[in-house]
């Protein structure tokens, strides 16, 4: 099978001891959303999905405090199977774009570290 460059480039990004959250942008129908589920399912034990545009309301998760343990609290809630582990989770925010507060909670995310966070956002050509 044919790798793409991008799926060496998650890899890298995924051993980096000291990482922070990845978006990636591109245009529409691209495959962003494919490439992040596969690298999921071959290299973490659980993923949890929030896509902003299938479900929009998942943005709610996001209008309270964004602290880390309030955010884990409300996708547990939420997110029917999320299971959020530590170390072992994958939180994939698709459509990111949708969804300001969701942008912000990107930071907390960050500095907490407990979880690998990819993100999706739409980006025109121009």
């Amino acid at each position: 099978m044919l790798r793409r460059k991008i799926e060496q480039q998650l890899l890298a990004w995924k051993n980096q001891k000291e990482k922070n959250c990845l978006v990636i942008r591109g245009a529409r129908q691209v495959g962003k959303t494919w490439i992040v589920e596969k690298f999921a399912r071959e290299n973490y034990k659980n993923l949890v999905v929030l896509n902003f545009i299938e479900n929009p309301g998942y943005s709610s998760i996001f209008d309270g405090d964004l602290n880390v343990d309030n955010l884990v609290t409300q996708m547990s809630v939420r997110v029917k199977d999320a299971h959020l582990v530590p170390g072992e989770t994958l939180i994939f925010l698709d459509e990111i774009q949708h969804c300001p507060n969701a942008r912000t909670a990107l930071k907390f995310l960050s500095i907490d570290k407990r979880f690998d966070v990819i993100a999706t956002r739409f980006s025109s050509w121009s």
